[in-house]
């Protein structure tokens, strides 16, 4: 091509004639319509053996890039017009089509690792090979593609085995015969696509990949991610230095709304937890400990489950996944407590970091049933040995579904393994003393008014997120049910929720808030500020029944409230009716 340029240029200058100078122009208009259209890498190659390919004008339709867009990470912000455009096609993905569609399937991403990662050097010849396992099932084209062409680029090739696309029963057109001549030409015999001939789910999907995989290590990624650069190294050799060894890389947020990565802080994450109703949350690490070891793995309690690695052997050795798990949901804590009470080990890795678009709902179908609570319902019943009682405080509904599931396979291979307690498990395994909401208490139960019958209610808000705290006419309910009423009183002197602990508003002294509780793992930059917080969110329960917040002496009432309001604080006046509060049930521990 370049001999071509220079032959063109040397007649330009030698021949004046009107004709050649006009047949040049042409020659370069073609270049940078044509030509430069079909074989600029970020636009795809669309054509084979000087043939176009079959699909070749799907594949622009489906994602024509904008080369601006979206480039190291950054957001991508609309105009009015483009803004109703992007809200027509959110629904259907959860996400923002319309901007995903016209980023670089190549764009170029940060590198949110600690940059001590950069320095470090890896014997790739002998970290074994990996098949990256990816689930779809009607996955947005550009998102899918996307998270392909990431693995390919920013993984060493003699590292990457295989990439196993499998699909859960797709019925999008170009996730068919458009895929498969789009993967061929682009990737080769690199990328496999299996087709599932129904509706599997996410749990069983990944069996089939996983069963005919060929890597040492398999991989498990969702559809819709972006690994980052240096993002598997790490991750190979911890499995290397002992294959019982699973771990998962940092995932970091790739915004729904404008498709930035969110890179964050890239000496601090979180690690995975549990609420007792068998949902996966994020939990505090300790930040002074990741400063200062910023290349060490970390061990998390629980998995998210969407992205990890664990070496092939191993992973059907310790039994897989539960084949008898439905669709999606529950399978990460299944195998998070099994990993742990079985002999394995769970970590996450600050050297490898993959972003994954965070949905605030699901835009696929789950057949109609119930699968994460069934699904959790089966973890439970395993795992959990006599805290399975916590679980059905909260799902009480699942425990007339017992006899529906048969979970004696499961038991079996449990007693196989010689798997430890779930008890060795909270009292070795998790990072945070786990709240129990009848353990380590003073009282717990309702918290009643009485001369009002109000009772303190998260009036059906967030937990996770910060709110004000409210009243509500008290529900004569057992102490076994989860309710917005169930509060505990901690010997700590803590008033609390699985999520969230009473305080008050230190700039509207009047609001009561349910927020975040304290955490052992702080910054210690930040210890003031933190034994501040901690003060705010102590209180003391009076022999009077008053509550008194201790920082700022300040106490509960239901003066002036009806049921729906927040809650408030007031001066303290022990004769005051509206500021006695009764638990429902007390220990034998004195107030």
């Amino acid at each position: 091509m370049a001999k071509i340029w220079r032959f063109v240029f040397t007649r330009i200058h030698k021949n004046k004639t009107f004709l050649f100078r006009l047949t040049a122009i042409l020659l370069i208009i073609f270049y940078f319509t044509i030509w430069k259209r079909l074989y600029n890498a970020d636009e795809f190659h669309f054509m084979r053996n000087n043939k176009p390919l079959k699909y070749g004008h799907l594949y622009e339709k489906l994602n024509p890039v904008i080369q601006s867009w979206g480039q190291n990470g950054q957001p991508v912000e609309l105009n009015a017009d483009e803004k109703k455009l992007s809200a027509k096609s959110f629904p259907s993905a959860a996400f923002n089509v319309y901007i995903s569609d016209r980023l670089s399937p190549n764009r170029s991403l940060p590198d949110p690792r600690p940059y001590e990662c950069a320095q470090i050097n890896y014997d790739l010849d002998n970290l074994g090979h990996v098949s990256v396992i990816i689930i779809f099932t009607n996955e947005i084209w550009s998102a899918l593609i996307r998270t392909v062409w990431s693995v390919v680029n920013r993984t060493p090739k003699i590292l990457l085995k295989e990439i196993i696309l499998v699909d859960d029963f797709s019925d999008k057109f170009e996730l068919s015969e458009p895929l498969q001549e789009y993967v061929d030409h682009h990737f080769g015999t690199l990328v496999k696509i299996i087709r599932l001939p129904k509706r599997e789910g996410l749990i069983r999907a990944r069996l089939v990949g996983a069963r005919q995989a060929k890597g040492d290590v398999l991989l498990f990624l969702d559809s819709h991610c972006e690994a980052t650069d240096g993002w598997l190294e790490p991750l190979m050799k911890v499995i290397k230095e002992d294959r019982t060894n699973v771990v998962c890389p940092v995932i970091d947020i790739i915004s729904d709304q404008d498709l930035e990565y969110l890179a964050g802080n890239r000496y601090y994450f979180q690690v995975g937890g549990f609420i007792w109703s068998g949902h996966f949350i994020w939990i505090d690490t300790d930040e002074k400990s990741l400063k200062n070891n910023p290349t060490k793995v970390v061990k998390t309690p629980t998995m998210a489950g969407g992205l990890f690695a664990i070496n092939r052997e191993y992973f059907f050795q310790i039994g897989a996944y539960d084949e008898q798990m439905e669709i999606w949901g529950g399978e990460n804590l299944e195998l998070s407590f099994r990993l742990w009470q079985c002999g394995g080990k769970l970590y996450i890795h600050p050297c490898s970091h993959v972003g994954h678009i965070f949905r605030d709902y699901h835009p696929y179908s789950f057949l109609g049933k119930d699968s994460h609570g069934m699904n959790t319902l089966r973890t439970a019943l395993v795992w959990m040995d006599e805290y399975v009682r916590y679980f059905f405080v909260h799902r009480k509904d699942l425990k007339s579904k017992i006899n529906q599931i048969d979970v004696s396979s499961r038991i079996e291979l449990r007693n196989k393994l010689n798997c430890k307690s779930f008890r060795w498990y909270l009292e070795n395994v998790y990072t945070e003393k786990k709240y129990i909401y009848d353990q380590d208490v003073i009282a717990y139960g309702t918290v009643r008014n009485p001369i009002t019958n109000l009772c303190m209610d998260n009036l059906n808000k967030v937990e996770e997120e910060k709110h004000e705290l409210g009243v509500y006419e008290c529900m004569d309910v057992p102490l076994d049910e989860w309710t917005n009423q169930m509060f505990s009183f901690m010997k700590t002197g803590y008033i609390r929720r699985e999520e969230g602990c009473l305080t008050i508003d230190e700039y509207a002294t009047h609001r009561v808030l349910l927020a975040k509780c304290p955490s052992k793992n702080f910054n210690t930059n930040r210890k003031r500020k933190h034994f501040i917080h901690k003060k705010m969110q102590t209180w003391i329960h009076t022999k009077g029944g008053q509550i008194r917040n201790e920082h700022f002496n300040l106490c509960l009432t239901t003066e002036t409230l009806k049921s729906s309001d927040n809650i408030r604080v007031v001066e303290c006046n022990k004769d005051d009716l509206y500021q006695i509060w009764w638990f429902q049930k007390y220990t034998d521990i004195q107030l």
